[in-house]
């Protein structure tokens, strides 16, 4: 890309991406999934090229599509259950370390049920089953990047519910 291209698309990004962000985050309810669909929408328009004059009408457009087809891939993907969380080994057998390790378990478990479906979901597939970050993105249906940040997200919001 050009330097003249290249600014032109700093400015299309600086106009819009507030107002995209909100209308995405009218449409999902989530504004960590709004931030990831204009995430993914600024970075299609950028691979495109989109001429200025045609940039709000195909970010829109482009962003509404993205956002009907993870709405599909959800409507598809099935949630994991709390209860299919193992239990985490005793190491010791005294009584106050199978205590603490039944009252870390339902903290950690009171934690997870606090975090949004999907969150927990990325967690225990990342977590129990061992997923690769590219192999969630893919179940998704987003970019590795924007699953690496939900997971980051995720673990930050799960240190702040034990904390609490």
């Amino acid at each position: 890309m050009t330097q003249a291209e290249e600014q032109l698309f700093q400015h299309i990004y600086s106009t819009y991406r507030i107002p995209l962000h909100r209308y995405l985050a009218k449409r999902t309810g989530d504004d960590s999934e709004a931030a990831d669909l204009a995430q993914e929408t600024f970075v299609r328009m950028y691979e495109k090229r989109v001429q200025p004059e045609t940039a709000k009408a195909w970010l829109f457009k482009t962003g509404y599509h993205l956002f009907i087809d993870q709405w599909r891939k959800k409507r598809r993907t099935p949630q994991v259950p709390l209860e299919s969380i193992p239990d985490m080994p005793v190491v010791g057998g005294s009584p106050e370390v199978v205590a603490v390790g039944a009252e870390l378990r339902s903290e950690i478990s009171q934690a997870l049920s606090k975090l949004k479906a999907r969150d927990r979901q990325v967690l225990l597939m990342l977590l129990n089953r061992g997923l690769t970050y590219k192999e969630i993105a893919d179940h998704f249906g987003v970019t590795e990047n924007a699953i690496k940040t939900l997971v980051h997200r995720a673990r930050k919001r799960m240190r702040e519910l034990m904390e609490a």
